[in-house]
């Protein structure tokens, strides 16, 4: 008599595919990702205590903070392919070391010149952590779960940032910011002793004549560059909601920080949406028709509705309803841009080179944006701060309009410029 084999259900099926090894890999990686983007969110709220206990000016003190930005903008480009040649999972392991180490150092450090220099150890930690990452998923992934898998990884900033934000203010509180900065150290340095079977049998050195890897394309180029305008309207705007919400809008400090972190977390529901619409259009040009579409949207209509929030009499209220809003739709967009790195990297050897440029010119977004919105707030008011998010939102529109049309088809390689 035949042995009867148990029919499993549609649930059970699809949470078979969800759990299966490369998806545990993907969340993995991801999960790396969150806890180098966490180190971005402990120091800006630790600072204050750290600056009373150390007696750091306001530009030390903002120095210590921005220190992971100006590695990534600086050096984007040339650990992309310094991780190509020494190998993905060598970097990952060193990355997340780096993070513990300087984690640890900074809870010790008894000055402004220790503290900087443990900060900038984590700064190379964090920049070898976040290029090495998206590139074992995408060697993880499958194909069909490429487009996913990137649109996941386009949160690892806001889910990273909020986390080390809360979490090292509850330790803080419980202990003091010492002991919260010894305790992320520690986080990290289990990152780094978990990923060691994680990485077992992906990442390697690459050798041969693959192993400098390729240039950056044009698409590549234009992809970077427009999500460098991304993030100069997204932090810029971010940046600045606190002095606004305070100053014009008559709210507190607390519920200013409060709608600000609500804010920045909501651009995740804006990644699943683009997870979804990706899985949705697996193998179709995202730079085109409807996904052009939604693109185009997710950039263009957020920094229409700043003018709502940035306006001469802004409402708390609706203020904090339009900004939460638009935060969520303005996420779409980095999950689609993610999705479009194999495409403009032109070839796996392309990769390494098109991520370190996209970070690099991401992170001096970052840099740029609360500046110059400050700037033009300052010397014009608020509405040309909106202005100014418009402006950078047109030309990274414009900008992915290149990403799509320097070749025939999206999914076609490209030659280096």
């Amino acid at each position: 008599m035949a042995k009867m084999v148990p029919r499993l259900s549609r649930a059970e099926r699809a949470l078979g595919g969800i759990m299966g090894g490369s998806w545990v890999k993907v969340v993995w990686f991801y999960g790396v990702g969150v806890i180098a983007a966490a180190q971005l969110g402990k120091m800006s709220a630790l600072i204050p205590l750290i600056s009373r206990d150390l007696g750091l000016s306001l530009t030390v003190a903002a120095l210590v903070i921005s220190l992971l930005e100006i590695g990534g903008a600086g050096f984007g480009r040339i650990a992309g392919g310094l991780i190509q040649r020494a190998g993905r999972r060598p970097a990952l392991l060193a990355g997340t070391a780096l993070l513990a180490l300087g984690g640890i150092g900074e809870s010790l450090a008894q000055g402004p010149a220790a503290l900087i220099a443990w900060r900038v150890v984590e700064s190379a930690g964090y920049l070898t952590t976040v290029i090495a990452a998206p590139m074992l998923i995408l060697e993880t992934a499958t194909p069909r779960q490429r487009g996913v898998a990137l649109a996941l990884w386009s949160s690892f900033v806001p889910v990273g940032l909020a986390l080390g934000a809360i979490l090292s203010g509850w330790a803080a509180e419980l202990w003091s910011w010492r002991g919260a900065l010894f305790g992320g150290g520690v986080v990290a340095a289990g990152a780094l002793v978990l990923s060691l079977p994680m990485t077992a049998r992906v990442g390697a050195r690459v050798r041969g004549a693959g192993a400098g890897g390729t240039g950056p394309t044009r698409r590549a180029w234009a992809l970077a560059l427009g999500f460098g305008c991304y993030t100069t309207f997204e932090v810029g705007l971010l940046g600045m909601l606190p002095t606004f919400l305070v100053d014009k809008a008559g709210a507190s400090a607390d519920t200013a920080g409060l709608i600000t972190g609500v804010a920045s977390f909501a651009t995740v529901a804006g990644s699943g949406v683009a997870g979804w619409w990706n899985h949705r259009n697996h193998g179709r040009d995202l730079t085109r028709g409807p996904s052009f579409a939604l693109m185009a949207v997710s950039i263009v209509l957020p920094a229409l509705l700043l003018f709502l929030v940035f306006g001469p009499a802004p409402d708390l209220t609706t203020a904090a309803g339009v900004v939460i809003a638009l935060n969520a739709l303005s996420g779409v967009y980095p999950g689609l841009a993610f999705a479009l790195l194999p495409a403009v990297a032109g070839s796996d050897r392309g990769l390494p080179a098109a991520n370190g440029l996209l970070t690099q010119f991401g992170a001096s977004g970052s840099l740029i944006g609360p500046p110059l919105f400050a700037a033009f707030a300052g010397h014009w008011g608020w509405t040309s701060a909106a202005a100014c998010g418009l402006a950078a939102s047109l030309l990274c529109l414009a900008l992915m309009r290149a990403a799509g049309v320097s070749s025939p088809s999206i999914a076609a390689p490209d030659q280096a410029a």
